[in-house]
């Protein structure tokens, strides 16, 4: 028999890939879906497709009900006001446990797409386990770290949940990273000065397969990443390379890039408007470290499955260029 697997934010970057996999493995995908929302593909996926959005209780539990797994993915990522980020990310995520619970029958398993920003930055040389206490910078992790919250209350209630932290996501698909790779384009490369950064990376491919793999993996919460611990100089490096650029590094002091992001926010705020860049940004842009201890994560994303940083960065450029984006 064929898994079945409701999906929010199946229109959305992650969701997108998620769904092609799923489907390329052989699942019957059924997607919630605003009404506003791009569903072309979805239907050329033979998903069924459920109106409704993360306000909408009886629409997800009519969704989730019979599913093998429910991934929730939708969520407000950026520019947006804490309003915003709590209504999305808190009570929408409070809705989906809701209607998963009373859902009949129930589905097996919810899986939760977090984030990083959820627990917040690491000290160079020393990974971020999931025992310490978390410490999000930004309204964005501090609601994901909030549903995170919600998503265990389901833990005893014959539903299994899995927690999927991601770093910085990338890969064909993404508006995130296109301004930058723009500017390497011109050859450019702006960034705070101050030592290089450790991060973690994850291309959007090892992302969707770590989700099917969170189908079946243990219970609990994983970080999942390219284990290898980049610099921002190692990724304006392979984005050079690939777009046949050597970008002019140009070092961005900390105060400058703090009083930028407090006169952005300023006039965002005079203009009553969310800004991306604000002082929160600023102080994740200028952590020292986001990086995390990724023991036993090899369950949703074995290492032979990573695909190495140039690739991923080369196949974005070439599927940017196809698109007529760079």
């Amino acid at each position: 028999m064929r898994r079945r697997a409701l999906i929010t934010g199946a229109t959305g970057f992650v969701g997108g890939h998620l769904s092609e996999l799923l489907s390329a493995e052989g699942w019957e995908i059924r997607a919630l879906v605003r009404p506003s929302s791009d569903v072309a593909r979805l239907r050329e996926l033979g998903a069924e497709l459920y109106p409704g959005d993360l306000g909408d209780q009886g629409a997800i539990r009519r969704a989730s009900e019979g599913v093998d797994v429910v991934y929730h993915l939708a969520a407000v990522t950026g520019l947006r006001t804490e309003k915003d980020f709590d209504r999305a990310n808190v009570e929408g995520t409070r809705n989906v446990v809701a209607a998963v619970s009373s859902a009949e029958p129930l589905p097996q398993r919810l899986v939760y797409l977090s984030s990083y920003a959820a627990c917040g930055p690491s000290e160079p040389g020393r990974p971020r386990t999931t025992l310490e206490s978390p410490a999000p910078l930004t309204a964005y992790g501090r609601t994901k770290l909030a549903g995170e919250e919600i998503v265990r209350g389901l833990d005893g209630s014959g539903v299994q949940t899995l927690i999927l932290r991601a770093p910085p996501v990338f890969g064909p698909g993404d508006h995130a990273f296109l301004p930058y790779f723009k500017l390497v384009r011109q050859g450019l490369a702006p960034a705070p000065s101050g030592g290089e950064r450790q991060i973690h990376m994850i291309y959007v491919r090892d992302l969707a397969r770590a989700l099917l793999h969170a189908a079946d993996a243990a219970a609990g919460t994983y970080p999942v990443a390219d284990p290898v611990e980049y610099t921002w100089g190692d990724l304006v490096a392979e984005m050079g390379r690939a777009l046949g650029r050597r970008p002019v590094r140009i070092p961005l002091p900390p105060l400058l890039v703090r009083s930028a992001a407090a006169v952005t926010q300023g006039v965002g705020d005079l203009l009553g408007r969310a800004t991306v860049f604000n002082r929160e940004k600023a102080d994740e842009m200028l952590a020292p470290a986001w990086v995390c201890d990724l023991s036993g994560s090899a369950a949703l994303l074995p290492r032979d499955e990573v695909t190495p940083l140039s690739e991923g960065i080369s196949q974005t450029v070439g599927w940017y260029k196809r698109q007529g984006w760079l």
